[in-house]
């Protein structure tokens, strides 16, 4: 599937490439981290465009994709410290990093942040995870585009704080900062807090709903396109709702404003601890949080509900989980995905729905990946 979907992107590259254009970024072609910097930014729609529609063939078809800002959009990027470098792995290559300073696609903020805390910690003994012998394995920045705010948090391999005063007064501009430990012979870019520098989260903000993102709390790399998802879910959500994968509740609290009420599960302890404090900052009292294996929830509560929000992980969802929503027969299914290949898969599954929508939207320019948003009714 691999080679397959690498052969048909070269394809739709060649065709959409046209004359090119120059890349922003000195690093492209060199680092890993984006493709399509030297292809036009409608190019880039049109190819996503096609590529999806070719994925959806018989089940859909889209007109385009919903565009992003081409640059600066990213609000999370793991900078790996090894080798004496520090920055994002070359293209085709584990082994090696290429040096990098600043990043197109990530925000402005955040590049500021980085520029400074890379020459601040020069002296630290970098990670080499070929060996697996020495501290520093990450910088990881992650800003929220709406409010501003940037957390700069180092993942190293031992529970040692060997920064000393080194991040003195970098901490006066940064917004948050936590030691993350990952000592395992694994390649993580998360693991256990054992030291908040600073606060210990940022908050990102949806149309004046709050939410707070803690070092290990996944969310969105496109704020500015997940609210444009987020908006569309809110509009196709009714009645009593179920909200898998929920995370730290950010679909679930937004989606809460149309719902007669939520029921977020997640397996994460950690998420939806952050998602209950995000329902009482927003002092919104239809949703609930449930720690449970997605699965096992739905196979074990046969509740009727009108609404089923999906955001699956990208390998998409269980064929015993598909089984289990079969049975359950919820009006209305929400399927929002960062994986079409494994969407359509899902979708084939689902036994008796038709597939009344489903959009596009660049939640990752210059790069391959594409977000999807399915909407389905019982037929």
């Amino acid at each position: 599937m691999k080679k397959k979907k690498k052969k048909m992107f070269a394809e739709l590259i060649e065709k959409y490439k046209g004359e090119g254009c120059e890349p922003r970024c000195k690093y492209f072609g060199e680092c890993g981290g984006c493709m399509f910097q030297n292809i036009p930014y409608e190019n880039q729609l049109l190819l996503k465009k096609e590529y999806v529609n070719s994925i959806f063939e018989g089940i859909f078809s889209i007109e385009s994709v919903a565009p992003s800002t081409p640059y600066g959009y990213r609000s999370r990027m793991d900078m790996v410290t090894a080798f004496g470098k520090k920055g994002l792995r070359r293209a085709g290559s584990f082994r090696h990093v290429v040096d990098i300073e600043t990043c197109e696609i990530m925000q402005n903020r955040s590049n500021e942040m980085y520029g400074t805390v890379r020459s601040l910690v020069e002296k630290i003994e970098d990670y080499d995870y070929l060996r697996h012998e020495g501290y520093l394995r990450y910088i990881v920045l992650r800003q929220a585009r709406f409010t501003g705010e940037v957390m700069v948090n180092f993942v190293v391999s031992k529970p040692e704080n060997r920064f000393g005063f080194t991040l003195y007064d970098f901490m006066e501009e940064v917004d948050s900062s936590s030691l993350i430990l990952s000592e395992g012979l694994g390649d993580l870019n998360y693991g256990d807090i054992f030291q908040t520098l600073k606060k210990g989260f940022i908050t990102e903000s949806f149309d004046g709903i709050d939410f707070m993102i803690t070092p290990n709390s996944f969310f969105q790399s496109n704020s500015e396109m997940a609210l444009q998802m987020y908006r569309k879910i809110l509009s196709l959500t009714r009645g009593k709702t179920l909200d898998l994968y929920s995370g730290v509740g950010s679909i679930s609290l937004f989606a809460a404003l149309a719902a007669e009420s939520v029921t977020g599960v997640e397996v994460i302890q950690e998420a939806v601890d952050v998602a209950e404090r995000n329902r009482e900052n927003n002092e919104i009292e239809n949703v609930s949080f449930i720690c449970a294996d997605a699965g096992e929830y739905v196979r074990e509560n046969s509740g009727k509900f009108e609404t089923l929000i999906l955001d699956p992980p990208r390998s998409g969802m269980n064929p015993k989980m598909l089984k289990h929503i079969n049975g359950m027969a919820p009006e209305r299914i929400v399927y929002m995905s960062c994986n079409p290949v494994t969407c359509r898969d899902d979708l084939k599954m689902l036994e008796g729905y038709n597939v009344d929508f489903l959009q596009a939207y660049d939640m990752f320019p210059q790069t391959p990946h594409v977000e999807t948003l399915t909407f389905l009714t019982r037929k």
